[in-house]
């Protein structure tokens, strides 16, 4: 029988198992290795969790080893700092005896102060871009990874023909939000997002080679692939249950590595997060 990929709000419902420890389950998507946005929002929880009065505002985290579905993940916390607007936490994340990454993630006190963003970009709205699953009809449908993928709906915007002075490739503008509606506590919400955020980068980053945004069983044929890290920075708190745009380009590819990068907007365009991922592609 086959799993259904559990919801975020389950999947981030961590059980603590020690003053800093904590231990969180796995979903169900049938990658080769644990899928990283699981391990990033599993350790913003637990780093939030360790702090009162401030929020997570920035996430790096180093992928080491690939890790199971099905196995439980522990999730350790060092205290590296607390000071009055700045905290510090190393977050490990291990299965059995295993480490899988690292992530280091601070959290600050919210105060008015120097605010700017990037302006959003013109993008038709979620009703008017298909779902994903529409896209990759044209390639042959998902692919085995992601049959029982259903924590996350998709759409897919339509790529922008124009140059951008930051991508090889026109941008990929991918609008996304969990399919269950969430509490308002907020570090779920920026696990959310950070999950979400894991989920197409890998494939705009061959976007300069031929790949079409969301013909996913096309590309798992072609190219394998694995993130080596994973990095964001939030803008005050999203709300993951409501549409997200992600607007993906790659400025740069050299040894078979790839950078990609989001910028992140509600539907009001309102910058929510940038992230950055390196990965490493054989094809």
């Amino acid at each position: 029988m086959r799993q259904r990929t559990r919801g975020l709000a389950e999947l981030f419902d961590l059980q603590r198992t020690g003053q800093d420890t904590w231990v969180g389950l796995t979903d169900g998507m049938r990658l080769p290795q644990l899928f990283g946005g699981q391990l990033v929002g599993q350790s913003i929880v637990a780093a939030a969790a360790s702090v009162e009065g401030k929020s997570v505002h920035s996430v790096h985290t180093t992928f080491l080893r690939g890790g199971r579905s099905g196995v439980p993940v522990t999730f350790r916390i060092e205290r590296l700092r607390d000071g009055r607007t700045i905290s510090t936490r190393e977050v490990s994340a291990w299965q059995q005896d295993r480490l899988l990454c690292r992530s280091m993630i601070s959290c600050a006190v919210e105060s008015d102060g120097l605010s700017h963003s990037r302006s959003a970009p013109v993008t038709p709205g979620p009703d008017e871009c298909p779902d994903l699953r529409e896209v990759a009809e044209a390639a042959g449908g998902l692919g085995e990874y992601w049959e029982d993928f259903a924590a996350i709906e998709i759409r897919v915007a339509p790529n922008d023909s124009g140059a951008h002075p930051h991508s090889a490739s026109p941008p990929s503008g991918i609008w996304m939000r969990s399919v269950d509606r969430l509490s308002d506590e907020p570090g779920l919400h920026l696990a959310a997002l950070a999950y979400a955020s894991d989920l197409m980068m890998i494939g705009t980053a061959v976007t300069p080679h031929g790949h079409v945004t969301g013909h996913e069983r096309t590309l798992a044929g072609r190219w394998s692939a694995v993130s080596l890290d994973h990095t964001l920075w939030f803008r005050g708190i999203p709300r993951a249950d409501e549409w997200m745009l992600f607007d993906h380009t790659t400025p740069m590819a050299g040894s078979g590595r790839a950078l990609i990068e989001a910028a992140v907007f509600d539907l009001e365009g309102n910058s929510l997060s940038h992230v950055a991922q390196e990965a490493m592609f054989r094809d």
